[in-house]
C-alpha cells in the first residue's frame, strides 16, 4: 500500500515536472512581449526622427550602429551580473536604463541627445537575455522547448503591435510613438517588480586564495577562448553569422530612406505609418515562419542543409528589393527577407535556452564550486549551465550540435 502511494506521489511529480507552471512564465511572457513593443514602436519614427533634426542617412546608420557596439560591449557584462545578482534585479536595471533613454530620445533636440540614448538602451539592453535566463531557470528538459516557443512568440507579438500602433500615433506628431514606448516600458517595470518572482541566488563559498582564485579566472578565460578559436566549426559559424548580420544590419538601417525615396503611397511618400504596416507585416512572418515552416522544412532538411536554404532566400530577398519599383515586388522581397531571419531568431532563441549536457573545466579539473553543484544540484545550479552569456567557462557538450 505504501509502495502504490510512493509510486502514485512520484508519478505526480513527474507529470508535473513535465508541464511549465504558468504562475511563473506568464510574466516573463508578458514582460517580453511589452518590451518588444516598446522597443518596436521607436523603429518606424526613429529614421523620420533623426531627419528632422537634421541628420543623413550615413548618420542614421552611425547611430544604429553605435546602439549596436554598446550592445556588443555590455551584454556579457550583463549576462554575467544577471548569474550572480538574479535575474530580476537585473530586468529591473535594464528597464530603467531603458526607460531613461526613452525619456532621453522623447526631449532631444539634435542628434547629439539621440545617440546618448541610443548608447544608453545598448548599455542596459539585457532584457532578453535576462528573461531568456529567467525561462531557463524555471523550465526542465522537457518543457525547454515550449518555454523556447513563448518567449519567441512574445517577441513576435511585441513585435507587431509596436510598430503598428507607433504608424497611426506617427500622425499625431513624431515623438508621440515615443511616449507610447515609454509608458509600456514603464509597465513592463510594474510588472516585473510586483508579479516577477526571482529564484534566489546562490552564494559561492570563498575561495582558499584570492591569488589561486584569480589565476583560476584568468586561466579559465584563456581556456575558452582558445578552444572556441581552435575549433574550425566556429571559426566559420562566427564568420558567417558576422556576414549575416552587417548585411541585414545594412538593409534594415536604411530600409526607410529607401522606402522614402522610392516608392508612392495614397499620393505621399513612404513615411512613419508605412514602414510600421511593414514591420508589423514582418513580425507576423516571422511568427509564421517559427512555428509552421521551419518545423515542416525540418524534416526535409538537415540544418546545414536548411542554413543555405535561409540564406538563399535572404539573397534573394536582397536582390528584389534593389530592383523593386512597385508594390507588389516590394512585398515579394520583404516576404524573402522576413523569412530568411526568422531562423535567425529561432536558433538564437534556442541556444539561449537549451541546455546541453555540460562539463565544465579549469585546468583539466572541475572547481569546488561545481564539484559542489554536481553532488547536490538545487533548481537553480542546475538550470544555469546555460547562462545569460558567456561566461568565460570552457565548455564542451557531446553529441549538442543540432
Amino acid at each position: 500500500m505504501m509502495y502504490e502511494e510512493g509510486c502514485s506521489t512520484g508519478a505526480a511529480a513527474n507529470a508535473a515536472s513535465q508541464r511549465l507552471d504558468w504562475r511563473l512564465m506568464l510574466p516573463v511572457f508578458i514582460i517580453v512581449s511589452l518590451d518588444a513593443a516598446s522597443s518596436g514602436a521607436i523603429l518606424p519614427i526613429l529614421p523620420f526622427y533623426l531627419r528632422h533634426l537634421g541628420a543623413s542617412p550615413l548618420v542614421l546608420g552611425l547611430v544604429l550602429g553605435t546602439e549596436a557596439l554598446s550592445q556588443f560591449v555590455a551584454a556579457p557584462w550583463l549576462g554575467q551580473l544577471s548569474d550572480r545578482f538574479g535575474r530580476k534585479k537585473i530586468l529591473l536595471a535594464s528597464q530603467a536604463g531603458a526607460l531613461v533613454s526613452l525619456f532621453l530620445l522623447a526631449l532631444a533636440n539634435s542628434v547629439i541627445f539621440v545617440l546618448l540614448a541610443r548608447i544608453l538602451l545598448g548599455l542596459t539592453a539585457a532584457n532578453f537575455s535576462a528573461a531568456a535566463a529567467y525561462a531557463a531557470d524555471n523550465s526542465g528538459p522537457t518543457t525547454r522547448r515550449q518555454a523556447i516557443g513563448m518567449l519567441s512568440a512574445a517577441l513576435g507579438l511585441g513585435g507587431m503591435i509596436g510598430p503598428g500602433l507607433s504608424g497611426y500615433l506617427a500622425d499625431i506628431s513624431l515623438t508621440a510613438p515615443i511616449w507610447f514606448a515609454l509608458g509600456l516600458s514603464a509597465t513592463s517595470i510594474v510588472v516585473t517588480s510586483f508579479w516577477l518572482k526571482d529564484a534566489p541566488v546562490p552564494t559561492q563559498p570563498e575561495s582558499h586564495s584570492s591569488d589561486n582564485g584569480k589565476e583560476e579566472r584568468i586561466d579559465r578565460k584563456a581556456l575558452s577562448f582558445r578552444n572556441l578559436l581552435a575549433s574550425p566549426v566556429i571559426r566559420v559559424l562566427v564568420v558567417v553569422l558576422l556576414c549575416h548580420y552587417f548585411s541585414y544590419g545594412m538593409f534594415s538601417s536604411q530600409l526607410a530612406v529607401f522606402l522614402g525615396n522610392t516608392f508612392i503611397w495614397n499620393e505621399h511618400a513612404f513615411g512613419p505609418k508605412e514602414l510600421g504596416y511593414i514591420l508589423t507585416a514582418d513580425g507576423a512572418i516571422n511568427i509564421l515562419a517559427q512555428l509552421f515552416l521551419l518545423k515542416w522544412l525540418s524534416g526535409y532538411f538537415s540544418e546545414r542543409s536548411l542554413i543555405l536554404l535561409v540564406f538563399a532566400i535572404l539573397s534573394v530577398g536582397y536582390v528584389t528589393a534593389v530592383f523593386a519599383d512597385n508594390i507588389p515586388t516590394l512585398a515579394f522581397a520583404v516576404a524573402c527577407v522576413s523569412t530568411g531571419v526568422a531562423p535567425a531568431w529561432h536558433w538564437r532563441g534556442r541556444h539561449w535556452l537549451q541546455r546541453f549536457p555540460c562539463t565544465c573545466r579549469s585546468n583539466g579539473r572541475a572547481s569546488s564550486w561545481e564539484q559542489h553543484n554536481r553532488l547536490s544540484p538545487s533548481p537553480i545550479s542546475s538550470h544555469r549551465s546555460l547562462p545569460a552569456s558567456l561566461s568565460g567557462r570552457a565548455c564542451t557538450a557531446p553529441g549538442s550540435a543540432q
